[in-house]
């Protein structure tokens, strides 16, 4: 099941955006580039991509593997990104080791928290 194209991040420019000026977060089996969308762009459906290196996970099965389980944290549990927020998932190899309750609990600790930090810092 694909995401649709809406809730995906595909311009080269939005990740270069995300990176440079996102909020940068270590969770362990994956790193978080994660922010608000594009100021001045209408409020649209959270947006989502994942980056999977091929140095990281050299082969391709495990790489695909890897893409799977990501999207299927994301599209499970889309209320976790509020609406005009993106998120660049980057996976690391120790996600594949991990069962994928324990990573949907990182990755709504993770998401929750950075929401936070940026609508406080908002005020």
């Amino acid at each position: 099941m694909r995401l649709p194209r809406e809730r995906r991040i595909r311009a080269s420019a939005d990740f270069q955006r995300l990176r440079s000026q996102g909020s940068r977060l270590d969770c362990g089996p994956f790193l978080l580039n994660i922010g608000p969308a594009e100021a001045g762009a209408e409020v649209e459906p959270a947006r989502f991509a994942v980056v999977v290196a091929k140095k990281a996970i050299p082969l391709a099965v495990n790489r695909n593997r890897a893409k799977r389980l990501v999207r299927e944290l994301f599209r499970t549990d889309p209320e976790a990104l509020p609406a005009g927020w993106e998120v660049v998932l980057i996976a690391r190899p120790s996600l594949l080791r991990k069962p994928l309750k324990d990573l949907r609990r990182i990755y709504a600790v993770a998401v929750a928290g950075a929401v936070a930090k940026a609508s406080k810092q908002a005020e």
